[in-house]
């Protein structure tokens, strides 16, 4: 976390590494620097390629340098990678290994950051999973959308859990346990 921190917030990893930082990080306790990494806007970041006009990830930080000029690869997998964290920790889509093809899953979104909503969609084997949440005057609401022939486990961020079959279903909680 020091290194993070101390490098001004910005990523030192390299190509093999990088897959694996936000997770890592939410996964250990460190949610709220895996969202400053994520919402950082200044190079090396993911929202300065954006600033800069990317519509997919570059190998390099500075893909296309404050000039104009491109370097490398504009379309490249292992910064790319950040897309599992916001599908599997934002919006919380996440296969469980004993339930290969969606069978069964979870829904675990971990808000965080200046995010006030995210939504994402997983087409299975079984169907459409949906998952999109919104904070609205302090109340977290996350509708989940559970194929037919799946069930889901629905963990909200206060540890909540239910067991959800086949439809579209509505969850509120207060946004102060979060």
């Amino acid at each position: 976390m020091a290194l993070i921190r101390d490098a001004g917030t910005h990523l030192g990893t390299g190509f093999l590494a990088t897959p694996y930082l936000l997770p890592v990080l939410a996964g250990t306790g460190h949610l709220d620097l895996a969202y400053d990494l994520l919402l950082q806007d200044s190079p090396p970041s993911w929202l300065a390629m954006i600033d800069r006009g990317a519509t997919t990830v570059w190998e390099a930080w500075e893909g296309i340098d404050a000039h104009g000029a491109p370097h490398d690869s504009l379309n490249h997998y292992a910064k790319g990678a950040v897309i599992s964290f916001l599908h599997r920790y934002v919006a919380g889509i996440r296969a469980l290994d004993e339930h290969p093809g969606y069978r069964h899953f979870r829904v675990e979104p971990l808000p965080g950051g200046q995010l006030s909503w995210a939504e994402a969609v997983h087409d299975s084997p079984y169907g459409r999973i949906e998952s999109s949440w919104r904070l609205d005057r302090n109340v977290l609401r996350l509708t989940v959308t559970v194929p037919p022939g799946a069930t889901a486990e629905v963990v909200l961020p206060d540890r909540t859990t239910t067991e959800q079959g086949p439809g579209t279903f509505t969850y509120e909680q207060p946004s102060t346990s979060l």
